[in-house]
């Protein structure tokens, strides 16, 4: 799989546009801790990466199973379901400690008018591409019904759910600053489990119903960022494979048995595939042929804001053709291809739009002079 991104030397280690959506999504480096020292956060690009992957995955098996060539990763997708957004924005929280004695102004002005500023962007783009490319899913409301876009500010219905959930959580942690996380911690956790428990508190809606599921991540890492890097530094190999036997068993029996009923098991789910994700990101970050995974972390907030218009494009073509036998003969197969396909021209195509800086930084974010740091963009996304 190294080999699969042959042109893209040009995404690692480079500085420039990617740094600067870095402090408006993610709040900056992962070391930006308040000057103590550094512990080594090799892993975190390795665990976007691994993320990503499971978000693109996801989609494409969702999108295919409209024409019913989603083979049997429909069973998957449940199982995806509990990982990948805990993963980023537990990492996004890592990063977000320092914004706590932050005045508001500087909060808006360093971190919430950007996301504020892409989440409106990228939602007009979003309405403007089906407005071209036909919107083939009949189980979400239509992105150019003028009723969902008007209420994108507060109702948020598309796939940018993660940008508003950003702000909600950036804005939310620092109104809570002063109040003891032995007090804001369980309290997210019990919004939580009560929003991830079948018949529990359910407002039907994506962007609102992910962000009561995901802010104890977001909050509770605010709060252990040198413990979470102490932990993954203490990692061993059979650590590793414990974690993911633990989480393989509970999430597959989940998914199986309608376990997700019960209270409090798919939140259980979600942390351990959280510290799972840390446990295997750790061993596995400086394996050789493995890079490509660090490539993907580190340019995760484009992948996922581009995506989409890949797997929407080719469900377009795939379509017409999808009573033919051949491609129902493959369908186990074509959510993996497709994912894969997603996955390397969302690069390519960002590396085609690196130049215009307003897809990706807010134009109205005052310019510092401080010299630009490597890109490790997450959509926390």
């Amino acid at each position: 799989m190294q080999g699969a991104f042959p042109n893209l030397a040009w995404l690692r280690g480079r500085a420039g546009v990617d740094s600067v959506v870095t402090d408006a999504s993610t709040g900056g480096r992962a070391g930006d801790l308040g000057g103590k020292p550094a512990e080594s956060r090799d892993w975190i690009d390795f665990a976007k990466g691994i993320a990503i992957i499971l978000v693109v995955l996801y989609h494409s098996s969702l999108f295919l199973a409209e024409f019913d060539l989603a083979g049997s990763t429909g069973r998957l997708r449940s199982v995806l379901s509990f990982l990948p957004m805990p993963i980023f924005f537990f990492i996004a929280g890592l990063t977000m400690r320092r914004m706590l004695t932050w005045s508001f102004a500087d909060l808006w002005r360093r971190r919430l008018q950007a996301l504020v500023y892409l989440y409106v962007l990228w939602s007009v783009i979003r309405v403007v591409f089906y407005v071209v490319v036909p919107h083939l899913r009949g189980a979400e409301s239509s992105p150019t019904d003028l009723r969902n876009v008007a209420l994108l500010p507060v109702w948020p219905t598309s796939s940018y759910w993660f940008i508003w959930a950003m702000v909600l959580f950036t804005l939310g942690a620092w109104l809570l600053r002063k109040v003891p996380p032995s007090i804001t911690i369980p309290a997210a956790a019990l919004v939580a489990l009560a929003s991830t428990t079948t018949g529990g508190l359910d407002l039907n809606n994506v962007g609102w119903d992910r962000i009561m599921q995901n802010f104890v991540f977001f909050l509770a890492a605010i709060f252990i960022p040198h413990a979470t890097y102490r932990f993954a530094a203490r990692i061993r190999p059979w650590h590793a494979v414990a974690f993911m036997v633990v989480y393989a068993g509970l999430a597959i029996a989940t998914a199986l048995l309608h376990l997700s009923r019960v209270p409090g098991v798919v939140l259980i789910v979600s942390v351990i595939g959280v510290a799972m994700t840390i446990a295997l990101s750790e061993k596995l970050a400086k394996m050789r042929g493995l890079g490509f995974v660090n490539t993907l972390g580190a340019h995760s907030f484009q992948i996922y804001l581009l995506h989409l218009f890949v797997v929407a494009i080719v469900l377009a073509v795939v379509a017409p053709l999808a009573d033919l036998p051949a491609l129902q003969q493959i369908a186990n197969l074509l959510p993996w291809a497709l994912a894969a396909f997603a996955l390397y021209v969302s690069l390519l195509l960002f590396k085609m739009l690196r130049r215009f800086s307003w897809l990706w930084v807010s134009p109205f974010k005052r310019r510092t002079t401080k010299k630009p740091r490597p890109s490790a963009v997450s959509p926390t996304e």
